[in-house]
């Protein structure tokens, strides 16, 4: 434990994973950032959390990594809300801070209306709406248009977290958290993200082109892609129209 007082950033971790705890420690160390470790959900206590949780895995297309990622991350709404946070910052294990983050780990500088503040680049090129919805630190905040996936690095405010645990009892796991909430999600109405550029956080396998910590979930992922012929002539009918559309519209996203 890093702290004494109320604490709201959280590193999901797996328990052995003493290489990556380490360097956690280290990177939030270098800007005095209070955080704790929150034990990652391991493959052998899946059923039992989603059990908890009310959710069904028997149907789900999910790999056990996946599920397990996305059990972890539901697991910390579910922990933010019943002790009355009004906002979490979630963290994963392999990422990098960037310069002044300790400042932007608040929900203070965005609107009541917000949900989600994504602070992680994880695509190069995104498309976000050009009018500003916030300017804090010399950094800019946009509302998230289009798909930005990957759950290292973000901020649940209050009403995200009613949102999204209420929408988790109707999907359930059939698709990844991450999808779910930086893609699927973008074009309802009454749910916003803003993503923070620069980003104050990236993973170590998009910010470095020697990966020091190898990810077995993009491994499972990749290797669960295509195995509903359905799924696959989709992505191929729609390729096509959002390649166009990032080409149009896409904007550069630094991490700094």
């Amino acid at each position: 434990m890093h702290s004494t007082t109320q604490q709201h950033n959280y590193v999901i971790s797996l328990l052995t994973a003493k290489e990556r705890r380490n360097h956690i420690i280290q990177e939030f160390g270098k800007q005095d950032i209070p955080f704790e470790f929150f034990d990652a959900i391991t493959p052998d206590l899946i059923e039992e959390k989603a059990n908890e949780f009310g959710i069904d895995i028997s149907n789900s297309p999910l790999t056990k990594g996946e599920m397990g990622c996305a059990l972890s991350h539901i697991a910390l709404w579910h922990f933010a809300k019943e002790n009355k946070l009004d906002y979490i910052c979630i963290f994963e294990d392999d990422i990098y801070l960037g310069e002044n983050a300790k400042k932007f780990l608040t929900n203070s500088y965005v609107n009541h209306d917000v949900d989600v503040i994504k602070l992680e680049k994880h695509s190069s090129k995104i498309i976000y709406a050009t009018n500003l919805e916030a300017h804090f630190c010399n950094r800019a905040l946009h509302k998230l248009k289009s798909k930005h996936t990957g759950t290292a690095g973000y901020i649940l405010t209050a009403k995200g977290i009613k949102y999204l645990l209420e929408k988790i009892k109707i999907y359930q796991l059939s698709i990844p958290v991450d999808v779910l909430m930086f893609e699927k999600f973008l074009k309802k109405s009454d749910y916003k993200v803003l993503q923070l550029t620069p980003a104050i956080c990236i993973q170590d396998d998009v910010l470095n082109k020697e990966i020091n910590f190898k990810s077995t979930l993009s491994d499972e992922r990749n290797n669960n892609k295509g195995k509903t012929n359905l799924a696959k002539l989709y992505r191929e009918i729609t390729r096509p129209f959002i390649q166009l559309r990032k080409k149009l519209f896409s904007k550069n996203i630094e991490f700094k």
